[in-house]
């Protein structure tokens, strides 16, 4: 694994390098012509070569949400064989071709503003920039798989929650690998015995339309009420989220499968401002709490001191910045 997190303002760059023993004709083919781009990329994609050219991804079986998987994207910059730049949604992908005297080196580089899909993002491409130098190489990819991966970079890169805001709207996001398929976690995330060990008293009606009451233990008396919003077992739930003394929001809880492990993605969308760090460490300890009920082993009574710990880090990462 080679790929590194760069901060730039306020998005994140996923850089990767790799010296190949080809020219950069040769790898220019691979990352533009769609017989090519078969090989190593996890999809089909059909790609305009031309400034401002339309640029289509599909990937058959991954039915998931179109803003984790974006279908179009457009060419930016083209100057081959050396530049390809290009969008995959509203995320800027880059190509660049350097000659060498025994080759090329390829550098790779990927901007985003989610910081908490860092570790996904950067297992996914160590999966696809080993299988393109394989097949430049006409070698067999290796047979690493990308959940190793993505444990890898949970620990290189961490697992913090996000928060990102655009005027009043606010996102906090998280995500996790857990040691546990999608069937279990989802029975974890919808039914009111498994939900009580880990996150709260919970009345919940999981189909479209359908009430939700939640009462937590920590802090004393919060209570949140909800109507599901969408529901697509074991993939997709989300339900409103009101909460008196709090801007209204929306949670939204996505489960990707991962062999016999699962990849959650959690986000919690509000309107205002509020204690944005207190809300990202109480998820933080509920979705460590979540792992400890999924393995079996006791997760009451709350723990404050970590919550403490968490609110104190979260609040400098969500304090504005001064003039």
């Amino acid at each position: 694994m080679n790929g590194s997190l760069l901060r730039d303002g306020n998005r994140y760059v996923l850089c990767f390098e790799r010296h190949l023993r080809h020219s950069p004709q040769r790898v220019w083919q691979a990352i533009t012509e769609p017989a090519e781009l078969a090989h190593w990329f996890p999809g089909a994609v059909e790609i305009d070569l031309s400034i401002g050219g339309s640029v289509t991804f599909t990937q058959e079986g991954f039915d998931i949400d179109p803003e984790l998987l974006p279908s179009s994207g457009t060419v930016t910059e083209l100057e081959a064989p050396r530049l390809l730049a290009l969008t995959w949604g509203e995320e800027p992908w880059r190509f660049e071709l350097t000659q060498e005297d025994e080759g090329c080196l390829l550098v790779f580089t990927h901007s985003f503003e989610n910081r908490a899909s860092a570790p996904r993002s950067a297992a996914g491409w160590t999966v696809c920039i080993d299988a393109l130098v394989a097949l430049v190489d006409g070698a067999t990819p290796g047979n690493e798989a990308w959940v190793t991966y993505l444990a890898r970079y949970f620990y290189e890169l961490g697992s913090d929650g996000v928060l990102t805001r655009a005027g009043e709207s606010a996102v906090l996001r998280f995500e996790r690998l857990l040691d546990h398929p999608v069937d279990e976690v989802w029975r974890a995330l919808t039914e009111p015995d498994r939900l009580r060990h880990w996150l709260a008293d919970v009345v919940i009606d999981a189909r479209q339309g359908g009430r939700i009451e939640l009462r937590l233990g920590q802090p004393a008396g919060y209570e949140v009420t909800g109507v599901v919003t969408r529901v697509d077992p074991p993939k997709v739930l989300d339900y409103t989220w009101t909460s008196p003394g709090e801007p209204d929001g929306v949670v939204k809880w996505q489960l990707i499968p991962a062999g016999d492990r699962c990849i959650l993605l959690f986000t919690h969308t509000l309107q205002g401002h509020w204690n944005e760090a207190g809300t990202l460490a109480a998820w933080h300890v509920h979705l460590a709490l979540l792992a400890t009920s999924l393995a079996g082993l006791p997760t009451w009574p709350f723990p404050d001191a970590r919550w403490k710990e968490l609110h104190d880090s979260y609040s400098g990462a969500t304090r504005p910045a001064s003039r």
